[in-house]
Order: C-alpha cells, then sequence, then structure tokens
C-alpha cells in the first residue's frame, strides 16, 4: 500500500540506546513500521519510534535539525530556542495519526494527537501535551499579549474523501509548558482555524513573508446540494488573507494572489 507524506528535507544526526543511526538507518525504520499490515501494532512501534527521537532530540543545548527522513517537519524559530517536529502514521479507514515533539529551553514535550478524534476543536484550547495533530509547513512568529506567539500552517490528510490545512498557535503557559489555540484571531471564540476540502482537490494556504500575510483559498461546494459537508467543497479562484494587527490575526478580504 503506498502512502503520501509531505516532504520536507532534513539533516544532522540521529541517537538511538547509545548508538549513531545514519539517516538511511531513520528511513529504513519508518519503512519498516509503515510495512506492518496490524493497524494496532504499526501503531505501538510508531509510538516507541516517536520516545526514541525525543531522546535523541534533548542532547542537544538548541532546537535544531537533526539527520531524518523526508517524512518528518521540522521547523524552528528565529532564535533556535524553539523546534517543532511533526509526522504522520497511516491508521485505520484512511486516517492518520500525527506525532510532534516541542523542544523548548525548559526541555523536551512529546504531543499526544486528539484530531483522531475530534471533527473540529476551534474553539478550544489544548494543553497538558493535547493536540490537534497535523504535520507543519510553515512558521510565523509573532508577539500576543507580551509574550511569543508561533503560528504555524499545517496538512491534516484526512480521509479517503477530504483532507484540511490548519492554522494553530503555539504558546507557553506560565510554567513555560506548551499550549496549541489562542485568542490571536479577529473571529471571536476562534483558536484556530481549520479547513476541509474535498480530497481530489487543492487548497492554497501559504505565509506571503513580502506581504506579511497569510493568504488562503476561499472554499465553494462542488454543488448548492453540497452546503454545509466540506467533504464536497473545492478551492475557486479568490482568496482571503489575515495580517496581523493589534494582536490579532485580521481578515483582508479579496486578496491579489502573488509570489512570495
Amino acid at each position: 500500500m503506498k502512502y503520501k507524506f509531505l516532504i520536507v528535507t532534513v539533516f544532522s544526526a540521529f541517537f538511538t540506546c547509545g548508538s549513531m543511526l545514519a539517516q538511511n538507518d531513520i528511513q529504513n525504520e519508518l519503512s519498516r513500521i509503515l510495512a506492518i499490515e496490524n493497524v494496532e501494532q504499526r501503531i505501538i512501534s510508531a509510538d516507541t519510534f516517536r520516545t526514541k527521537l525525543a531522546d535523541m532530540i534533548k542532547t542537544g543545548i538548541n532546537a535544531e535539525k537533526i539527520a531524518a527522513p523526508q517524512r518528518i517537519s521540522q521547523l524552528f524559530s528565529k532564535d533556535k530556542n524553539v523546534g517543532i517536529y511533526t509526522w504522520s502514521i497511516p491508521a485505520e479507514r484512511g486516517m492518520y495519526k500525527y506525532y510532534g515533539i516541542v523542544k523548548s529551553p525548559k526541555g523536551i514535550f512529546i504531543l499526544q494527537d486528539v484530531n483522531i478524534q475530534n471533527e473540529y476543536m476551534t474553539d478550544e484550547k489544548l494543553a497538558n501535551g493535547k493536540w490537534y495533530g497535523a504535520v507543519y509547513y510553515d512558521i510565523v512568529e509573532t508577539n500576543l499579549n507580551g509574550k511569543k506567539a508561533y503560528t504555524l500552517l499545517g496538512n491534516d490528510l484526512k480521509g479517503f474523501l477530504s483532507n484540511k490545512k490548519i492554522i494553530d498557535v503555539l504558546t507557553f503557559d506560565n510554567e513555560e509548558k506548551p499550549v496549541f489555540g489562542a485568542e490571536i484571531f479577529e473571529k471571536q471564540n476562534h483558536f484556530r482555524m481549520i479547513f476541509e476540502y474535498n480530497a481530489r482537490s487543492s487548497m492554497h494556504l501559504v505565509y506571503n513573508r513580502k506581504k506579511g500575510m497569510i493568504i488562503y483559498s476561499l472554499l465553494v461546494p462542488m454543488n448548492p446540494a453540497f452546503e454545509g459537508d466540506y467533504r464536497f467543497y473545492v478551492a475557486d479562484l479568490s482568496f482571503d488573507g489575515l495580517t496581523y494587527k493589534n494582536g490579532k490575526w485580521t481578515l483582508v478580504e479579496n486578496v491579489r494572489l502573488e509570489k512570495d
């Protein structure tokens, strides 16, 4: 069975059980996990792999790239104090289980994916290691109430009929533990944004650094009869954006799409 994954190029070193493993060894380990037909056993092996990876990441002083296969996304704050590592493993019925690790000056935090259990959690902050799983591909650093906040753009391969794109926010509480979701969006009671669309379609969601704006496709139903059923939504040719203003991601309508 073949699976799709976000492609990210990564570098450096991987340690487990006191031994250095080459990049090919890590690739082989993930390939072995993906080849396990029994879903329960596949997830158990994937959980073990995450623990080994977390132990290795602990060894560095700063958050930095590690030698890992293309299936692991790695994003870092400008000062290298914060790093987030995300990847996915196929689960049941075309779903994916997401894996995440956050590294900060206060330590390593293993994230627990609650996405697979919940359709939408736009109105809820997630703490104590909980996390709306996704594979992130961009990070935008801002200030929120005098502290740093990291807006994250990610992919969620939801299933056979639909996919999702996510805008989430990573902050740290008073104990310097990670919290996902924040009152950073103009729309009230929204702590993250989730866009669901047809799996055979595609959607544009990028941060344009030249404009200082998150730009995303507007989604519409394929047919009026599918209104409200996001499995049958597709991107049209128009775009809206979010610009950071007065501590909020603020809506800008009818944005012209340009290259970053």
